[in-house]
């Protein structure tokens, strides 16, 4: 059984009566892995939401966010703007779903993804944020993210690893301390096997004069979430509580489940 990953490199290839196509990749080391991430940095910055720290969820996104992950591509000449990845809800863990199709098991509590973007000054410039072609994906990677995990190679057939909604799309909502952001968020994403892994996020822009001039989308900014464990069923330590951030957002018309009173299982269960 092997893991794939995708080519780390330009490549070129040519096919029999076609023009010759060019295959784009970023390269990873552009993106910090998330061993390198400060785990217990102030909070810096007025982006209000909440993380994971000492069994409950508190803080403000930038607590939590990882400070060093953010490729902070500017995007063509003509906007020279940056745009910043900071994930305010950090996944905690999950079940393995197995090889099934029906058994889904979402990762808890679901990642959420705020984008921040700064003019020339540094200034955060929200009306670009009213823009509906940011597209975010998500991609699986190992815990110190060097690796690919998409996909498990076992011949003569490839197995996805990561399943649910692999694309997002924005949303602007307010957190609950009633600021107004725009957000990502992926509810219904499940892995099929146990081990530490990590999420990357990769923001692409569709929309605009080069979406109709350009046959490709660049990768515009990338972050990694923090590690977080994948359980077998009997090993599971239960579903969390939803937060205060889920709930604010479920309130603002975000199809996202909500949890309440939840009991830890126990042992043996």
């Amino acid at each position: 059984m092997e893991y794939l990953g995708q080519p780390s490199q330009t490549q070129t290839q040519t096919y029999p009566n076609l023009p010759e196509v060019q295959v784009h990749k970023v390269e990873p080391n552009l993106v910090a892995p998330p061993g390198e991430f400060p785990r217990d940095a102030p909070a810096s910055t007025g982006y209000s939401s909440f993380g994971y720290q000492n069994g409950q969820y508190n803080g403000s996104c930038a607590d939590y966010a990882p400070k060093h992950a953010h490729n902070n591509g500017q995007t063509a000449a003509f906007d020279p703007r940056t745009y910043e990845l900071q994930v305010c809800q950090q996944p905690l863990h999950a079940r393995m779903c197995g090889f099934g199709e029906k058994d889904r098991r979402p990762i808890d509590p679901p990642p959420i993804i705020q984008l921040i973007a700064k003019d020339q000054q540094g200034r955060v410039d929200a009306s670009v944020l009213q823009n509906p072609f940011f597209v975010l994906h998500v991609t699986l990677w190992s815990e110190d993210g060097l690796e690919e995990r998409n996909i498990i190679s076992n011949p003569p057939k490839s197995t996805r690893v990561l399943m649910g909604s692999l694309v997002s799309s924005p949303n602007i909502l307010k957190n609950p301390d009633g600021e107004q952001g725009c957000y990502f968020c992926f509810p219904d994403l499940s892995i099929r096997t146990e081990g530490r892994y990590c999420l990357k996020f990769s923001l692409m822009k569709l929309g605009g004069d080069d979406c109709l001039s350009e046959a490709k989308s660049d990768i515009i900014s990338q972050t990694f979430s923090e590690p977080f464990t994948v359980y077998s069923a009997k090993k599971f330590p239960g579903m969390t509580e939803s937060t205060e951030l889920s709930k604010a957002f479920a309130r603002q018309g975000l199809k996202i489940p909500i949890r309440n009173d939840v009991r830890p299982r126990k042992a043996g269960d």
